[in-house]
């Protein structure tokens, strides 16, 4: 399957019998690609968040624990998220708040990363439960009425 051109968010799943320890050797470059992302975004006062944040993350890794990932609060900045699922099955996921190709290109690079290294994993995009996308609000129709197809009346 091709991967799309723009997207909000890429997931990754581990197959079959994958642990949180199996991302132990590719997480500091996943993270590495994460923070350069993230780059423009940084803030000058902050230079070692990127460490601390890291060594944290490998120190859960370590544990076969959820590590935390890389959700700094720049508004427009990549994130990297560990969500809260099945631990049968680990996930993570990149994302920004709208679609764009960052999303698609991290999570191609970090995949080809992940079966170099012989992790077996699955890809997936827009996987977010966001709800139903809005649409316009209904137009009222000539009668007085809303266009809606239930009416409901009192």
């Amino acid at each position: 399957m091709t991967p799309p051109v723009k997207a909000r968010s890429g997931h990754i799943l581990l197959d079959g019998r994958g642990k949180y320890q199996d991302l132990l050797k590719v997480y500091p470059d996943i993270h590495r690609k994460v923070v350069e992302a993230n780059r423009p975004f940084v803030k000058e006062a902050e230079p070692m968040i990127p460490e601390i944040v890291l060594e944290e993350n490998l120190r859960d890794l370590r544990a076969n624990r959820k590590p935390a990932g890389y959700n700094r609060a720049e508004a427009f900045g990549m994130r990297l998220i560990f969500p809260l699922g099945d631990v049968r099955r680990p996930e993570f996921y990149f994302s920004k708040p709208l679609r764009c190709q960052e999303v698609v290109q991290i999570t191609e690079e970090v995949s080809a990363l992940l079966k170099r290294r012989g992790v077996r994993h699955t890809v997936e995009y827009d996987r977010l439960p966001l709800g139903a996308p809005r649409g316009l609000p209904p137009i009222p129709n000539a009668v007085g009425g809303s266009a809606t197809a239930a009416t409901i009346s009192y």
